[in-house]
């Protein structure tokens, strides 16, 4: 089997399969990996799976353990409505809730990977062509100074929402450019005032917007992303919005531009809030993407091809499952693999069977908390009220924490 991408899906299946006693080619075309992106969120249905992979005392010298997540009102200084974690998660679904910076959870990954050594990771390698040959599939793989042909009995696309398996295999499946900016920052808890510094996810909520901030690293940084609903400039289209779609983790807005958006975004914010913003040094952009929810198995596995994760099912990160579901993945395609009854098809086809709908559901239920969280008018008030009246029967959703992966 050969995995394209080593990001979070790819090295996850290289565990997976590892643990299994199953060999890969995992090739990636970066030359190394770099600390991209920011924090990420992993509850209990994806940590379990990394506890069973034996990954937890590694995530929990990095990770940190929050307290409870808090939903809040733009501009307002209580909350309205929160969710017990620590303990009470960890009782109640058999493992944490973690908030990790992503550089570390893909160290924490590495290192598990090349613990198990049952997976060959060549990186600065790209795949340039692929053929499906009946019998199992041939790629033509390109590094710096050589090409190569290598036959495998089937390749996996976990490289990303820009995936390039998924465009020679699957064109029919379109990547979607939304209206969606995200500025991301970390800051030292330390050099807050005491009143800033926190352990527990916390949600602000406003008109086209909404702000989330929790720790990470130990607990010793806090991550802050805000996600502003943000036209496209016809004068500023970046590379990454012109046709095939790209997505990038950093794309470039003058700074008047930023400045706009946030004045925009944080108009009435309550004092907290604009008290952080003016704290932070720094920021960095990525415009979000996403497709239509997984329809059918085919569209996940078809022949000697299956694609896994953000390749599979690009989504948008408002139910912080993004991780999670590679994770998951990655877990329901080695059990897969692991049936040498079945042929190679059959067994691709039985993972896209386990995973579509799930996929999907967290696909439709991030695009609808994208409405939700961003409302404004009657819709921001039936919201409000929803959240004091059953605030955490709302936040606890047992159908996407308690999954048995």
């Amino acid at each position: 089997m050969v995995i394209a991408g080593a990001g979070m899906g790819g090295l996850s299946a290289g565990i997976a399969m590892g643990l299994m006693g199953q060999e890969a080619l995992l090739v990636e075309k970066r030359d190394a990996f770099v600390e991209l992106g920011a924090g990420i969120q992993l509850g209990p249905n994806a940590t379990r799976i990394l506890e069973r992979w034996g990954m937890m005392k590694s995530l929990e010298t990095h990770a940190a353990r929050p307290e409870r997540v808090e939903v809040f009102r733009w501009d307002l200084d209580h909350a309205l409505a929160q969710l017990e974690l620590g303990a009470h998660f960890r009782s109640r679904y058999g493992a944490p809730y973690l908030t990790i910076h992503r550089a570390d959870l893909q160290a924490s990954l590495l290192e598990r990977l090349q613990a198990i050594g049952q997976t060959e990771l060549r990186l600065g390698t790209t795949l340039t062509h692929l053929s499906d040959l009946g019998d199992g599939v041939e790629l033509v793989l390109g590094a710096q100074k050589s090409t190569s042909h290598v036959k495998a009995q089937a390749l996996i696309g976990a490289d990303g929402v820009s995936s390039q398996v998924r465009r020679l295999h699957w064109p029919a499946q379109h990547l979607h450019a939304t209206p969606h900016l995200a500025y991301r920052a970390t800051i030292a808890q330390n050099r807050l005032p005491l009143k800033w510094r926190q352990n527990s996810v916390r949600v602000f909520m406003g008109p086209q917007m909404h702000w989330v901030q929790y720790p990470i690293r130990s607990g010793e940084w806090l991550n802050i992303v805000a996600l502003i609903e943000a036209p496209f400039d016809p004068n500023h289209r970046s590379a990454g919005l012109e046709e095939p779609l790209h997505q990038t983790w950093h794309e470039e807005v003058p700074l008047e531009r930023r400045r706009e958006h946030f004045r925009g975004a944080l108009k009435g914010a309550n004092a907290q809030l604009l008290e952080l913003f003016d704290a932070v040094e720094a920021w960095s952009a990525w415009r979000l993407f996403d497709a239509d929810p997984v329809r059918g198995p085919e569209h996940m596995a078809l022949g000697h091809l299956a694609l896994l994760g953000d390749a599979a099912h690009p989504m948008l990160p408002f139910l912080a499952q993004g991780a999670g579901m590679s994770i998951e993945d990655a877990q329901a395609l080695a059990k897969a693999w692991s049936q040498p009854m079945l042929s190679v098809p059959r067994r691709l086809e039985a993972y896209g069977q386990d995973r579509w709908r799930r996929n999907a559901r967290v696909q439709s239920k991030a695009r609808a908390n994208a409405r939700i969280f961003h409302a404004s008018g009657v819709l921001a008030g039936l919201r409000d009220w929803g959240l004091r009246q059953m605030g955490e029967k709302l936040l606890d959703m047992p159908w996407l924490y308690g999954h048995q992966g």
